[in-house]
């Protein structure tokens, strides 16, 4: 009887000494980690310098997003056998998705709309981030598994109609947020003739469009192109070190 092909790439490494399994995902937001806390660390270096409630809220933001990538990462490398844990990482991230929009929107409406208080903002999507962190623990729409090159597949289908609108549901919470701001950072760089404030507001909105990228390949990838899980994996590794990048080129801190 003739054995079954091995794939051609099996990315997980597999420590038998310690019983551990690190998968390709958990890897891929390793990568991402990396990014979003020396992201955080260079707000952190504006907010020294400034101390203003534009660099606080960014800091705010981009803590967030290094603890969704810092979850996401333990779960990927250390718990991908724990379905569970797995599915936990998940509700996390749509609680974290939500309270990083309710922060843009405050920053939105402090920005443009100083008639309207800013906190208004923050807590209409702080609620609508946390109705959808109930809806992810109620449908429960993942189900993980590991596919043979070491990549988790969670399991995300828009078959269901609810499921469907769940999912527009996420997305918009995020592109109602994250849009306005981008075209925000995108204008201060066509009106500023600052060279620093350009390159820090180019390189912030080029960053948040790569995020919004990032964050739906997570669950649309496999489902919209039909294919494994592993070319998610390499697609986010390629994307977080495009953020790297940018970050390092454009979020340097002020010299003395």
């Amino acid at each position: 009887m003739a054995k079954e092909p091995k794939p051609l790439f099996q990315p997980s490494i597999i420590f038998k000494n310690f019983n551990m399994v690190f998968s390709s995902t958990g890897i891929a937001y390793l990568s991402l980690l990396i990014s979003m806390a020396l992201l955080t660390y260079r707000f952190f270096i504006y907010w020294k310098e400034k101390k203003d409630v534009t660099s606080k809220f960014f800091i705010y933001f981009g803590i967030c997003f290094t603890l969704f990538a810092f979850f996401k990462t333990i779960t990927g490398l250390f718990f991908i056998n724990n379905i569970q844990v797995l599915v936990a990482s998940t509700v996390f991230a749509s609680f974290i998705e939500g309270l990083a929009a309710a922060f843009v929107a405050y920053l939105i409406i402090y920005l443009k709309f100083p008639r309207f208080r800013p906190i208004i903002g923050f807590w209409v999507f702080f609620f609508l981030g946390l109705l959808a962190t109930i809806l992810t623990i109620t449908l429960k729409p993942v189900s993980p598994s590991i596919e043979p090159t070491g990549a988790i597949n969670w399991g995300f289908s828009f078959e269901s109609p609810i499921l469907f609108y769940y999912s527009l549901f996420r997305a918009l919470i995020i592109l109602i947020t994250f849009i306005p701001l981008i075209f925000i950072l995108f204008q201060q760089y066509l009106d500023t003739t600052d060279t620093l404030v350009k390159k820090r507001s180019f390189g912030l909105g080029l960053l948040l469009l790569v995020g919004i990228i990032i964050g739906f390949i997570d669950f649309l990838f496999i489902q919209i192109f039909h294919l494994d899980a592993i070319s998610r994996d390499i697609a986010m590794i390629f994307l977080s070190t495009l953020l790297f990048v940018v970050i390092f080129l454009t979020q340097k801190p002020t010299s003395s």
